[in-house]
């Protein structure tokens, strides 16, 4: 997933915040899409496995709603930190600056964390009706590795 920062109010939104905001949605969606393209294309090629091109879109927008979905997840996960660490005042997230305390880094790579295993589980399942098992792990794994949301770990000050 690659995302480009957002400026509103001269103030740059982090990342992850991208799949909260709905009209940012829609360009990380396509964008997701682009890159789920070639990483799917990357794995089939890489493990020789032929399909159709009906099934490839098929199968492309199967892992794509995949992805959506585990991408929002870890969004939500790193709202949810902030906004119970901000009602009890205790402020251990920075969303701007986000390795200026262990456990706000810790909390963005559990989040990217969360989501490749989200990706991993939900697209073997997907893939399993559509590949034999064997494929749709090793499908899912390079899927889940490959797609997992790495720019959530670029702090916001970073980009501006």
């Amino acid at each position: 997933m690659i995302c480009v920062p957002v400026f509103l109010n001269s103030t740059a939104s982090p990342i992850f915040m991208y799949y909260l905001l709905p009209p940012m949605i829609g360009i990380a969606a396509v964008i997701n899409l682009v890159l789920d393209a070639l990483i799917f294309s990357l794995a089939l090629l890489f493990f020789n496995v032929k399909v159709t091109l009906s099934h490839f879109f098929r199968t492309l927008i199967g892992l794509w709603f995949v992805n959506m979905i585990a991408n929002s997840a870890a969004s939500l996960f790193l709202a949810l930190i902030g906004t119970i660490s901000a009602k009890y005042r205790l402020y251990l997230i920075d969303y701007y600056t986000i390795y200026s305390s262990p456990f706000s880094t810790i909390s963005f790579l559990l989040a990217v964390l969360l989501a490749g295993l989200i990706i991993y589980w939900l697209g073997s399942f997907y893939l399993k009706g559509h590949f034999s098992q064997k494929q749709a792990a090793r499908v899912a794994l390079v899927f889940a590795f490959l797609a997992a949301p790495y720019p959530f770990l670029i702090p916001a000050t970073f980009l501006y």
